[in-house]
């Protein structure tokens, strides 16, 4: 079958202030008709760019330095503009990460669709416009298309934005789709449907798709190949079973070796050492060589070339020289058992619930590891509605009530749109419910004492949002936006100066300290999170609310920063409401956890009993769709 898409040798580069950033070196890969790439590595690797770079939608500072990019045989890389224009939307379309940067508030979603099936038709009629965008939202699965069209996107959840985001992407059938990271802030429920979804418009329509991501789970459940990118270059490539039953490069090692599903029983994640290589000025070998512990001399001194392993799988690694040593990895991984939607395989496999495997095994002496019985959160009865029109409300939290300890780490979960980050809001005063929340014995919805304890609440309580791309003031550099807090209430830095602080907060979240003067525009989306975490532990709450604080890492930083939950929580006694949809961080992680479904808490328990003996249909539906490349468990 001949490539719809070869890119050979492509370099790109962005010029700033401190230099040549090199943020594709040397990438090479195919794509057949049909097929699912998925292009997976640390967030800042390069793998936007390189998809990008690709459509030509790089800023005025970027520019493509070398190398060719052939659609069916022809060499776009030196297109201009006008020509670029005439491919993008019919040849290949790009869904970004961020659905709600993508999408204009203040236009009904049906409008934004038909805008964009009017840029490629601008002869049709308008009744044939209207039935082509209710055809493309039947398309991806939105119900009552004619109601929804005319609702706006900050009416929808998170999965119907991406999905809407989809039929706008989808307008023109183009013949190449790049999802970057289109399920990243979707609970499993949801994701399984968009996966689910991505696949049937692949194999209906015969589209390719390269599936940028850093979660390895969902590059098993939907590519048939995948790619592992590493400071800019591709390290290894090959068939998706391949990478995950016979991996080759120490750095693909390290990725497998940081999911949760192989920390059970054990006080940490694995994390991967160190940190990526600046690409202003990559190193001259290996750039992995620093943080590998299998390095080898020849590492240090030049970059190894791509080693093939079968037809169809080769890496980039001096251990696969046939002069290196013989390395065993550290990792044993059971066979790879296929591509998996919500417990039915798409081969004809049962339809049935996710094999569970023994149940976390907790650390002796108690299972709340550090939590005293002290209720340091008591949320009661709280009930919060949104208007949808003038005469109907919404109720998005409905008579909700749980308690957070000191010291305990309580998990939230449940699908898009159940409520989870407005009960967050409510408890940091931001929404007002009906009801009662009191933390410290103070009830924070008394206005009276709120206003009392002003400085004790804003203080000790801190929150980080899903959407850092909202949350950090974009005209701040990052060194400010990190101590603003301490500015606010006058409080003295502990390691005495400002600056001091920031670098030590940087250094905690796994940030090299050359970040602190740029802005949150220079940065990709997981550095930008790992800001806003470094923001919020400067004060050293003792209360945390994190509203999908891993959601935009890729799997070795989620490692760090959950790792450095814990460490807060048992060096210091932290309390954190832990927002998630990633049920493996929530097992690992939580004391206890909560199920929310349509705005009401549905089942509460000790983690490892909610887990290991589900009671609620819908409990069970979550713990079923949890995507992972091992259904059978290690």
């Amino acid at each position: 079958m001949s490539e719809l898409l070869e890119v050979k040798n492509l370099s790109v580069s962005f010029y700033t202030p401190q230099g040549e950033v090199q943020a594709v070196r040397d990438v090479s890969f195919t794509l057949r008709p049909g097929e699912v790439l998925a292009i997976v590595g640390e967030s800042g690797c390069g793998k936007s760019a390189l998809c990008k770079s690709i459509m030509k939608l790089l800023p005025a500072s970027a520019r493509i330095k070398s190398g060719g990019i052939c659609i069916n045989g022809v060499d776009i890389a030196g297109y201009r503009e006008r020509e670029m224009h005439r491919l993008r939307g019919r040849l290949f379309s790009m869904v970004l990460q961020d659905p709600m940067t993508s999408l204009n508030p203040t236009m009904p979603v049906g409008r934004q669709i038909a805008e964009a099936v009017k840029v490629h038709e601008p002869g049709i009629s308008r009744t044939a416009l209207q039935d082509r965008v209710l055809e493309l939202m039947r398309l991806v699965e939105i119900d009552q298309p004619e109601e929804r069209s005319k609702l706006y996107p900050w009416h929808f959840s998170g999965g119907m934005r991406q999905r809407s985001v989809l039929a706008v992407a989808l307008a023109a059938n183009p013949a190449i789709l790049f999802a970057d990271e289109p399920t990243t802030a979707l609970d499993v429920t949801i994701q399984a449907q968009i996966l689910r979804l991505l696949r049937k418009i692949q194999k209906n329509r015969g589209t390719a798709m390269v599936l940028v991501t850093h979660d390895l789970s969902v590059a098993a459940e939907a590519a048939d190949r995948m790619a592992v990118m590493y400071a800019g270059k591709i390290v290894e490539i090959g068939m998706t079973e391949e990478i995950f039953h016979d991996p080759k490069h120490p750095y693909t090692w390290g990725l497998m070796q940081a999911l949760p599903v192989f920390a059970r029983g054990k006080a940490a994640l694995c994390v991967i050492p160190g940190m990526p290589p600046t690409l202003v000025d990559p190193p001259a070998g290996d750039a992995f060589a620093g943080r590998n512990v299998h390095a080898l001399a020849v590492d240090y001194e030049e970059q190894p070339p791509m080693y093939r392993v079968s037809d169809t799988h080769s890496a980039a690694t001096w251990l696969l020289d046939e002069r290196a040593p013989k390395v065993v990895p550290p990792v044993i991984l059971p066979p790879y058992t296929g591509r998996v939607f919500c417990g039915t395989k798409e081969t004809g496999g049962k339809t049935g619930g996710r094999a569970r495997t023994k149940s976390l095994e907790w650390e002796e002496g108690g299972e709340s590891r550090g939590s005293s019985q002290e209720v340091l959160l008591d949320v009661r009865h709280i009930t919060h509605q949104f208007p949808l029109t003038k005469k109907k409300m919404i109720k998005a939290v409905d008579d909700v009530s749980f308690q957070i300890k000191r010291g305990e780490i309580f998990g939230l979960v449940g699908e898009s749109g159940s409520g989870k980050s407005t009960i967050a809001r409510c408890i940091m005063n931001i929404y007002r419910p009906a009801g009662g929340i009191f933390y410290k014995g103070i009830d924070t919805c008394d206005p009276k004492l709120f206003r009392r304890h002003r400085k004790l609440f804003h203080t000790t309580r801190q929150i980080i949002f899903q959407d850092s791309s909202s949350s950090l003031n974009q005209r701040m550099k990052v060194c400010d936006i990190i101590t603003e807090p301490l500015r606010i209430w006058q409080i003295m830095p502990p390691r005495g100066s400002l600056r001091a602080e920031a670098e030590f907060q940087m250094h905690y979240v796994g940030l090299d300290p050359s970040y602190l003067d740029r802005y949150p525009t220079e940065l990709s989306g997981g550095q930008r999170q790992r800001v806003a975490i470094a923001r919020a532990l400067t004060m050293e709450p003792e209360l945390l609310v994190a509203d999908e604080p891993v959601a935009s890492l890729d799997v070795s930083i989620q490692a760090q920063i959950v790792n450095l939950f814990r460490h807060l929580q048992r060096e210091h006694g932290f309390s954190f409401l832990f927002i998630a949809h990633d049920l493996g961080m929530i097992e690992f992680l939580c004391d206890r956890v909560g199920v929310l479904y349509q705005g009401k808490l549905v089942e509460v328990g000790k983690t490892r009993e909610v887990f290991a003996n589900p009671q609620h249909p819908y409990t069970k539906t979550l713990l079923s769709a949890l995507p992972s490349p091992f259904k059978g468990g290690v």
